[in-house]
């Protein structure tokens, strides 16, 4: 650890062995030492390397003490002041652990319990991995934006950088003339240097706020002032609304905006409370390490998430409102109400996405809110099915706890508790707990206990609900839900039984039980209806409500947090009732088919007899929704041989689909219809690598690029949900004049999301030379941080280039890992990990990582995580018996 001790007045050898002999705080601060509020101010040109700050903290010590201690990292302090609740000045030093992120403010003498002052005066760079204060430059432009959360504020000013902090804020930015600096809060006036090249400008105080929420941005920002959100009966006064974004984009913001028109009064009208802050900007910044950033009345977007034109993907649409509705959504939920530590990071990502789906089918119905959540809960229990996942209210100890925190965990598997548990007992007593917890909570802070309580209190269930919900908050995995019926007694039964779930070949140490809610629609004749039980015990009976049924789903629509099992008659007539199940249901029963497969329990060729049913939906979920198992029998379970006949068999089920469905956005056709296009050309082109698929891309593709002989790359003559891959189809079988092209245009051009997709086709390239060029071009100053990602998951998703890939990034560990954010570091492992499918390609993979796992933050989980899963699929591959499957295959061939 690097330690640097400077005193403000004389230093002596013996106060340097008093500072450094300091125990340093591990986990969060002494709680006897609290901010009260802060001053910031900044002074800040983007084109510069970095920027000047002072910073004054108000602080109460709640008892006698000669120092304190709090957070700067990678800040040059030139000066700390501390004065006394009189106002006179103490005798203070400063001792950076910079390597730790904390700092150490000693004092002269011990200090009596009191109010004090510190001032610091430093100066700090901009930083260089899209956190704290952090510049991005696009093309002669530059911009400094900030990302504090979790833990980045430390980056930008010195403080107390926990979340359980909620205090006031004044920030006053100094900036160039020409730049536009926007802040938190409303701007409350302006004054120009006298030589007139900068100006100073101040804010409003901000409400109590943690430090991860403090926000700034300066450069040359379009604003686009929309007109303000009228009052309602909940808001009393109008409320000023701006889109903010890079040089040129200010026509692309109106979307973005027309949706924050609309969510802001939903969140209104679904809390009972108004929204919290004096302002909503929504600020699209050119690189971010998130997809967006919640800060109290300054959300900050990556530009591709926020912007949009006539050109964008009908899907991109949809990403835009969804994205808004989460962001917004946390003004009430993290930030009205902010979680005290990391552990209950949940509540804040939960609720918000939660909320975002809610809001998604309140006001766009036809955007399929619903299984888009269901998707994201699938994805969730995939990650939660290993054995190294880990709770939804996890302990966290270092900074890898906090980063890591922020996953499908915490999100989906957060938002889908919410939902099964606002299922049971009703909407109404959902919402009437939430609109409590709010208020009892609002500008201060709220932990899973205070929510736990008052849901128990609201939902009338009491220490039921708080058990019941505390159990899939406290434990890890998902619960797989044995349902079976008894029709030979006087009174029909359902007869349930819970353990965990696990894939074939795992076996947990431990039984584990959940209190779950379970709902089970059950059909008689040509009517359903639905009866709800709570699971609290490993088996339990009970009785019908009605006569035995024709048939039973155990997850009435798709709300429950589990995994169901069926003995194979009840699964064989649930099969044949499919249609008359919702969409969600039947999403769920195509799930159970995935879950029993991955358990060993389902041969693969009877998941490939359940797809062409499934082939028929017009529903994107449904029809698609055996695709990754497919691409992992196709991939692991058949021969070289007999791959293409599997193959020719599948595109028999979905191109005669595609061709009706057409390879162009019609006007006026529904967003379904775009979805399911664009999930079945990536199927046909990019998987199975049909022909016809593939001519159909390629030409659009050539076109965009401007290889159809106009020599100008114009990326709208593609159709915009199929650019990405049409682009990719381009390069790889266009060769190096393809990839040439794509280079250029990607250079020139300036909208993020051209190029995301420019980067990713050059990433694509099955050329040797070209993949091992565009590499390296990877790394240079040309690729932003936050495209990196495009880039070499194409790279890897390519089985021609795996290997070099691998090769190449054992090379180059260092400078790669020197590019990525924070949050992207845990995943680097799996990033690096497609197609590994054996104990062997574990250990090779251990192998390297280990040794270098601690350079990484959340390393570790994120590698435990990634060999379990290639543990996972070798055990699976080795148990699939591949002759019947080979004669399955070979009796399929298409004629």
């Amino acid at each position: 650890m690097r330690r640097v001790a400077v005193a403000l007045f004389l230093l002596s050898a013996r106060w340097v062995f008093a500072a450094g002999d300091s125990a340093l705080p591990t986990g969060k601060l002494p709680a006897d030492v609290v901010p009260l509020g802060y001053a910031l101010h900044i002074t800040a040109d983007p084109r510069q390397e970095g920027f000047r700050g002072e910073t004054r903290i108000r602080v109460r010590l709640d008892k006698p003490t000669d120092h304190v201690w709090l957070h700067a990292q990678q800040i040059d302090l030139s000066r700390v002041r501390a004065t006394d609740a009189k106002g006179k000045p103490i005798d203070a030093s400063k001792f950076a652990h910079d390597d730790s992120g904390l700092l150490e403010v000693r004092f002269g003498k011990r200090l009596a319990a009191q109010q004090i002052e510190l001032d610091f005066d430093y100066t700090a760079p901009f930083n260089r991995e899209l956190q704290g204060f952090y510049k991005v430059k696009v093309g002669d432009d530059a911009y400094a934006v900030t990302q504090m959360e979790p833990v980045s504020a430390r980056y930008a000013f010195p403080g107390f950088d926990e979340p359980r902090f909620k205090v006031p804020f004044d920030i006053t930015l100094t900036v160039p003339t020409q730049d536009v600096a926007v802040a938190n809060t409303q701007q409350t006036g302006e004054t120009k240097s006298a030589d007139g090249k900068w100006k100073t400008l101040t804010f409003a105080t901000t409400k109590p706020l943690p430090t991860y929420l403090v926000a700034f941005a300066v450069g040359p920002w379009d604003v686009v002032e929309a007109k303000p959100i009228p009052a309602n009966a909940v808001r009393k006064t109008p409320l000023p609304l701006r889109g903010i974004g890079p040089r040129g984009s200010k026509d692309k913001l109106g979307w973005a905006l027309e949706s924050a028109a609309a969510i802001v009064p939903f969140f209104e009208s679904y809390t009972a409370q108004p929204y919290p802050f004096d302002k909503l900007d929504l600020l699209g910044a050119p690189d971010f390490s998130a997809g967006a950033m919640e800060n109290a009345g300054l959300i900050v977007y990556r530009d591709a998430y926020l912007l949009t034109d006539a050109h964008s993907a009908a899907e991109h649409y949809r990403s835009v409102f969804n994205i808004n509705a989460h962001e917004i959504a946390h003004q009430w939920y993290g930030d009205l109400v902010t979680v005290p530590w990391w552990n209950d990071i949940w509540l804040n990502e939960a609720y918000a996405t939660w909320g975002q789906a809610k809001a998604t089918v309140a006001l766009h119905p036809e955007y399929e809110g619903d299984l888009a959540a269901l998707e994201g809960r699938l994805h969730a229990m995939a990650g939660d099915s290993l054995l190294s996942t880990r709770k939804i209210r996890q302990p966290i100890e270092s900074r890898g706890d906090i980063e890591t925190a922020f996953d499908g965990i915490t999100y989906q598997k957060g938002a889908a508790v919410l939902a099964m548990f606002e299922r049971w007992i009703g909407e109404e007593k959902f919402r009437d707990g939430m609109r409590t917890y709010l208020a009892r909570h609002a500008f201060g802070s709220g932990s899973s206990d205070d929510l736990i309580a008052t849901l128990a209190e609201r939902s009338g269930k009491g220490d039921v609900f708080a058990k019941a919900m505390r159990s899939f908050l406290d434990q890890p995995g998902v619960p797989l839900i044995h349902a079976s019926l008894d029709c030979k007694s006087d009174k029909p039964a359902l007869e349930l039984a819970q353990t965990r779930y696990l894939p074939y070949g795992v076996l947990a140490k431990d039984a584990q039980q959940w209190s779950a809610p379970v709902c089970v629609r059950f059909g008689r004749g040509g009517k359903d209806d639905a009866q709800c039980f709570l699971l609290d015990k490993p088996e339990q009976r009970f009785a019908l409500d009605g006569a035995c049924p024709d048939w039973f789903m155990p997850n009435a629509d798709a709300r429950g947090y589990y995994r169901f099992d069926l003995d194979a008659n009840d699964f064989a007539k649930l099969g044949k009732a499919s249609a008359q199940l919702s969409s969600p249901e039947q999403v769920v029963y195509a799930d159970a088919l995935v879950s029993a497969f991955n358990r060993g329990t389902l041969a693969p060729t009877a998941l490939l007899e359940a797809m062409p049913a499934l082939a028929k939906s017009d529903v994107p979920q449904i029809a698609t929704a055996l695709f990754g198992r497919y691409e992992w029998i196709r991939e692991n379970a058949v021969g070289d041989a007999l791959r293409p006949v599997l193959d020719a068999w599948v595109a028999s089920l979905y191109a005669p689909r595609m061709k009706t469905l057409g390879w162009k956005r019609k006007d006026g056709e529904s967003g379904t219809t775009t979805a399911l296009r664009s999930r079945l050309a990536d199927f046909l082109a990019m998987r199975l690598r049909d022909r016809d698929a593939r001519a159909a891309l390629g030409a659009q593709g050539r076109a965009a690029l401007g290889l159809d002989g106009s020599g100008k790359a114009d990326l709208s003559k593609a159709d915009p949900d199929l650019l990405g891959n049409a682009l990719k189809v381009a390069v790889q079988d266009g060769g190096a004049p393809a990839f040439e092209a794509a280079q250029k245009a990607f250079e020139a051009s300036r909208d993020t999301t051209q190029r995301y997709a420019l980067i990713g086709a050059l990433g694509a390239t099955h050329d040797p030379a070209l993949a091992a060029r565009v590499r390296d071009y990877g790394l240079t100053s040309a690729v932003q941080i936050g495209e990196m990602s495009r880039l070499y998951d194409a790279q890897m998703s390519e089985p021609e280039n795996r290997a070099a890939t691998w090769q190449w990034m054992t090379q180059h560990f260092d400078a790669f890992r020197a590019r990525l954010s924070p949050f992207a570091q845990s995943r680097m492992p799996s990033m690096f990990s497609d197609g590994r499918c054996s104990d062997a390609d574990a250990d090779a993979l251990s192998a390297f990582f280990a040794p270098r796992i601690k350079d990484l933050i959340g390393g570790e989980r994120g590698l435990a995580q990634t060999l379990e899963q290639v543990r996972q699929c070798g055990a699976l591959r080795g148990h699939v018996d591949a002759k019947p499957l080979d004669e399955w295959v070979a009796a399929h061939a298409v004629k």
